[in-house]
């Protein structure tokens, strides 16, 4: 019985220590409505860029082909900047565990 009780303990205890420390990571996937008229729109987050080359009629599922998707990034704040040649747009997008959608108008 106390063998039994020492090694729930241990187990637990090495469960609790192994998710210290790791560092949280997160995606996000940039998107234009359908009929924004933009065109091929690239996307510019911490110097790493992408590019939107479809519409949605509305906010499409994480990492969607034909959008902008930025996948890993540790959690924090980063600038974006995006532009289709004529319009630019800029900003700041906070990244948690899980996927962010962004919508560019």
């Amino acid at each position: 019985m106390k063998r039994n009780l020492l090694f729930a303990i241990v187990a637990i205890v090495t469960v609790s220590l192994a998710s210290c420390g790791k560092t949280k990571t997160g995606d996000v996937t940039f998107w234009q409505q359908t009929g924004s008229g933009y065109g091929a729109t690239v996307v510019s987050v911490n110097g790493v860029t992408s590019n939107i080359t479809s519409e949605y009629g509305s906010a499409p599922s994480c990492g969607t082909a034909g959008c902008a998707v930025f996948n890993g990034l540790d959690a924090g704040t980063y600038n974006y900047t995006a532009t289709d040649g004529t319009a630019n747009w800029s900003g700041s997008v906070t990244i948690t565990e899980g996927c962010k959608t962004v919508k560019l108008y």
